[in-house]
């Protein structure tokens, strides 16, 4: 939220802040969560920009052209400093004279529904702890969460990448996710919620007699203003999962075109 303007970064929308709650009516609005611009103008309130220089690297910044690049350079530069940002700040970079790294709501990405979530936790905290410490002096992390018995935090803890993905691969090869089992993830994509999900709904019904593990179909958050809903084909028969889920999206192609209906189809959606 900036400048009076709540904006979704996946479907697009952007609206003045209320006033008032549509649904209730209460005036007694409060903003929750640390957003990277609500951590930048709490630290500059706090530690004062002119001795303690912040910089953010989030999506807004990166999407105006040359910005990232000039804010990593002005880190770089700067005598002391603090760099903030989403994930992309503990990827790929750089800096000797880092020596703090600080994770908030370091568990967040274990409440997404997707089989990697773990694996993404374990590898976010890892790599900012990469960051820290790159130069002469020590670098010391400090992580955020709710859950610090989560195993992916545990292990990043302990740098014990080996345990992490033993554990990991147990669980996997339990539920037959990859790399023991495939995954087919197929979206539909219209104007109409009803008419995405009736799609999903009939390609579900149409691959079900291949014996695959349907998961779905289930409702996905609108991106670029189309309602969308999503099956996931789990199978270890990688190759005849493929044909069914072929063969169900040209039986269905025709109607769903006529509803306007988008079909994607991903194999491996990584």
């Amino acid at each position: 939220m900036a400048d009076g303007v709540i904006a979704c970064h996946h479907c697009g929308h952007r609206e003045s802040v209320p006033g008032r709650c549509r649904s209730c009516g209460s005036a007694a609005l409060a903003r929750h969560g640390a957003g990277t611009e609500r951590l930048e103008d709490e630290l500059r309130e706090a530690l004062g920009d002119e001795r303690f220089p912040i910089f953010r690297l989030d999506a807004d910044v990166v999407a105006a052209k040359h910005r990232a690049a000039t804010t990593l350079e002005r880190f770089e530069r700067a005598d002391a400093g603090m760099l903030i940002g989403t994930q992309m700040v503990a990827k790929g970079h750089d800096f000797p004279d880092v020596t703090l790294g600080v994770v908030l709501d370091a568990d967040r990405t274990l409440r997404f529904p997707d089989f990697r979530a773990e694996e993404r936790t374990f590898a976010l905290l890892t790599q900012l702890a990469g960051r820290a410490g790159r130069g002469d002096r020590e670098g010391r992390v400090l992580v955020q969460t709710i859950a610090p018995s989560a195993r992916a935090i545990v292990h990043a803890a302990r740098h014990d990448a080996d345990a992490f993905l033993a554990e990991e691969l147990t669980r996997r090869r339990a539920l037959c996710y990859p790399p023991f089992g495939s995954l087919i993830r197929i979206v539909c994509g219209a104007e109409s919620a009803a008419d995405a999900h009736a799609i999903a709904a009939e390609l579900c019904g149409a691959i079900a007699p291949a014996g695959a593990t349907l998961l779905g179909p289930a409702p996905l958050f609108k991106l670029r203003g189309k309602a969308r809903s999503q099956l996931v084909v789990k199978a270890g028969e990688r190759a005849a999962a493929i044909r069914a889920a072929g063969a169900a999206v040209d039986r269905i192609s025709t109607a769903a075109r006529r509803r306007g209906v988008s079909i994607s189809v991903d194999v491996d959606p990584q």
